[in-house]
């Protein structure tokens, strides 16, 4: 991500720095505290997170080791790899988090559950 800053403020661009073309744009707001989103794994596909305003946690998962990584900063973004269970929660001060997806929905292509997941991953 670059960004451009100056006394008028700041203006960051997505441009190539993603290893995917981007095929879907869709954010997350409105989200309680405490509340959740997420909670599957892709099959296939790639995603970038940006926290574009406040803040969130997302927890990823390979099904070995799992760390958690705190966004809040709208000129970083977190790449998340097919075959990586992620959540998203602990949002705050309004957060509005974009996420951008190298491929269209569809459902068949996430696993929903975590228990799936581990058998799936671990083979």
């Amino acid at each position: 991500m670059t960004t451009f800053t100056d006394k008028r403020g700041s203006l960051s661009v997505i441009e190539k720095e993603q290893p995917f073309v981007v095929k879907r744009v869709f954010w997350m707001h409105h989200i309680g505290a405490d509340k959740e989103r997420g909670a599957h794994a892709m099959v296939e596909g790639s995603e970038v997170l940006v926290a574009v305003h406040g803040s969130f946690v997302v927890d990823l998962d390979d099904g070995l080791s799992k760390t958690s990584i705190f966004l809040n900063d709208p000129t970083k973004g977190l790449l998340l790899r097919p075959g990586i269970w992620s959540r998203t929660h602990s949002y705050k001060d309004e957060c509005v988090g974009l996420i951008l997806a190298s491929e269209d929905y569809d459902r068949s292509k996430y696993i929903y559950d975590y228990q799936d997941y581990l058998k799936q991953r671990l083979k």
